[in-house]
């Protein structure tokens, strides 16, 4: 049972499954791939990792989605949204693991872009986060190119792992173009008034 989709251009999403864990040894246990992670999972925190996910698509309705290019079928990211919690706050964050091979191409700006439209289509949620790590610039680069603008540093914990890190925010354009558009109505309203 699929709980969500994400469409795009290059990548076909689809949510993981019990059986996915030989799929996800080139992402999560790869150096290279999770070098900015803190480094590659073992075998144990993967398979962790992957009941997590299991558990969030029925607990929460979303959670992370596997990526892969349409043209060959293999696995280019991992992406999603997921509800974390930052001190008092649930947070929806937007997600994505990229292949270290297949960095530099726009992978993660796609799967980014594809996670945020359906948090603000489907899910009508107010605002989204990503949480990268300071020295990840790359990561940084594609939340900016994605609207999202950093909005203070703060540690995060991820796959088990603390670090320090820029909090990126974009809210839903949807909601603000309602605001101006109640606000246009106001004015409106206030003009035939007088």
């Amino acid at each position: 049972m699929q709980f969500y989709e994400l469409n795009s251009s290059r990548m076909d999403y689809r949510e993981l499954s019990a059986d996915d864990l030989d799929l996800l040894t080139p992402l999560l246990r790869s150096e290279e791939t999770m070098q900015t992670l803190g480094g590659a999972l073992s075998y144990e925190q993967t398979l962790d990792w992957l009941v997590d996910t299991l558990r969030r698509y029925q607990t929460e309705g979303c959670g992370w989605l596997l990526a892969l290019d349409k043209p060959t079928g293999v696995p280019a990211a991992l992406c999603g949204l997921t509800y974390e919690q930052v001190g008092a706050e649930r947070v929806l964050t937007a997600n994505c693991i990229v292949r270290h091979e297949l960095r530099g191409i726009g992978v993660g700006r796609e799967c980014i872009a594809a996670c945020l439209l359906y948090a603000f289509e489907s899910m009508h949620t107010d605002e989204v986060s990503a949480f990268v790590q300071k020295d990840d610039l790359a990561g940084l680069h594609t939340a900016v190119a994605c609207r999202m603008q950093p909005t203070e540093k703060v540690s995060y914990t991820a796959f088990g792992k603390t670090a320090p890190c820029v909090r990126c925010v974009v809210r839903n354009p949807h909601l603000a173009e309602k605001a101006e558009s109640e606000n246009e109505l106001s004015e409106d309203k206030k003009s035939t008034e007088t």
